[in-house]
């Protein structure tokens, strides 16, 4: 009777009828095992967890089925490590469930393991009888790996197999827009946003109309998210943001505010308001809202080095040397630390005049933040201003490898250009400093033609 009510979707019925049983029988095995699938039917993860332990315990042949079941409720409460323990010694039991499969590659993609993810899901190419919300469920994990023409055919399975959401249509977006295809995600999104409305939507929508230089749909798509879930900092983050990209400070400081007076103690919005007022010249504003900030999250390194570069700008030199010589004591495996730390004492150089020890601290800090971040380009450009005077060889090499990672370094190519030039390099040196006015004319051009908002009402 349990069995029948089972296969009918009658999983409350079914419980009762499968717990009678065992209390006739309890080492029914074939009743357990139905009673364990049933409790996962019913989303009762604990109890079916129970359940599936036992029958571990009660039965070696009924082992592969329990560790089945176990790494499906290990995937569902996020302990993946264990829910690929388990899905590896079910077996090849595992490849006959759709479900089983998604839950298996689920976890390695959340462990890292990329690879084995996509050999994983590869199986469902090989089993029948795959739901609309299973594609669906392929489809996202094809995109969170990368495989965006493969989440397109799970999402047209989806939609074949009877699936019409939101969700669907909004996964669809983010796949077509990570291939390129901006305008039909353009297209997708603007009529699921004219039917249905969500803050999810709108974001997306704001961030394909954006691409598409479609800047008042994006504009308005971020204002109504913002209106329709009031409580969430990233509708006012993103409008923030998307207002400073475009150089509208004021307009980025007004959703900052209005996302502060729904959640004062946003530490987001509190660090994007400190950046948006030191973008506006209000330096001491700008550090009171960042020490604000400062104070209300453990991990406040973004906090901590935004004050420090206010501090800078501010020309407090040794507050900014000193805020950051504080934070990196917390946040040692910070490498921008280490390198605005070093031109911060430059400065300090600059101002006071040379000073052996001062330079000395500069070069380490630089040099830790190459240490910590072998690809960041700016620390070797940094380093052979230091090193120009006292060892030009050093200097070459340094300009030579910040041009090698960043080879649009304007002020490198000019700098190694004028060091060729005084060498006797003459053709190295002329052809570095024609290319940099090149990229200087080319930046002068970019920035007139580069669109603009204008401000609009609160």
């Amino acid at each position: 009777m349990g069995a029948v009510y089972s296969l009918k979707g009658e999983f409350v019925t079914a419980e009762g009828f499968f717990v009678k049983s065992l209390q006739v029988d309890p080492g029914f095995i074939p009743a357990r095992k139905n009673l364990a699938m049933t409790h996962f039917n019913l989303d009762k993860l604990d109890v079916a967890a129970s359940e599936f332990q036992e029958l571990a315990r009660a039965s070696k042949e009924s082992r592969p089925v329990a560790d089945l079941f176990l790494g499906m409720i290990a995937t569902k409460h996020r302990e993946h490590a264990k829910a690929v323990a388990f899905s590896e010694r079910a077996g090849n039991l595992l490849y006959q469930y759709p479900d089983a499969i998604l839950s298996f590659a689920d976890s390695l993609s959340q462990i890292h393991q990329s690879k084995r993810a996509e050999l994983v899901l590869a199986h469902l190419d090989r089993v029948r009888g795959i739901t609309a919300a299973e594609y669906f469920r392929a489809g996202v994990l094809h995109s969170q790996l990368g495989q965006e023409k493969r989440a397109l055919a799970d999402f047209d399975n989806a939609e074949k197999a009877g699936s019409s959401s939101v969700a669907l249509d909004l996964q669809r977006a983010q796949a077509l827009d990570k291939l390129g295809h901006t305008q039909e995600a353009l297209q997708i999104l603007k009529a699921r946003v004219a039917t249905t409305s969500d803050a999810e939507s709108l974001n997306l929508l704001a961030h394909v109309a954006e691409k598409n230089h479609e800047f008042e749909l994006a504009l308005k798509s971020l204002k109504m998210a913002a209106k329709l879930e009031p409580e969430k900092e990233e509708n006012y983050l993103d409008f923030s943001t998307f207002c400073a990209d475009y150089e509208n400070y004021p307009l980025a400081l007004d959703a900052a505010e209005i996302g502060l007076e729904h959640i004062p103690d946003s530490y987001r919005l509190l660090v994007q308001k400190g950046a948006v007022l030191e973008k506006l010249g209000r330096l001491d504003e700008a550090e009171e809202v960042l020490r604000k900030a400062s104070g209300l999250e453990t991990d406040k390194s973004v906090a901590l080095l935004s004050l420090a570069i206010v501090q800078s700008h501010a020309e407090k030199l040794q507050e900014s040397a000193a805020t950051l010589s504080t934070a990196i004591n917390k946040f040692p495996n910070s490498y921008y630390m280490h390198y605005y730390l070093g031109t911060v004492l430059v400065q300090i150089e600059e101002r006071d005049g040379a000073n052996n020890g001062i330079q000395a601290k500069a070069e380490q800090a630089f040099r830790e933040a190459v240490r910590l971040n072998a690809s960041f380009a700016d620390s070797y450009y940094q380093l052979s201003k230091l090193y120009m005077r006292t060892a030009p060889k050093l200097a070459e090499q340094n300009l030579v490898a910040c041009l090698r990672l960043d080879p649009e370094h304007a002020p490198a190519e000019y700098t190694l250009g004028r060091f060729y030039l005084k060498t006797g390099r003459k053709a190295e040196g002329q052809a570095l400093i024609d290319r940099f006015e090149s990229q200087q004319q080319a930046a002068k051009v970019k920035e007139q033609s580069k669109p603009s908002i204008a401000a609009a009402q609160r």
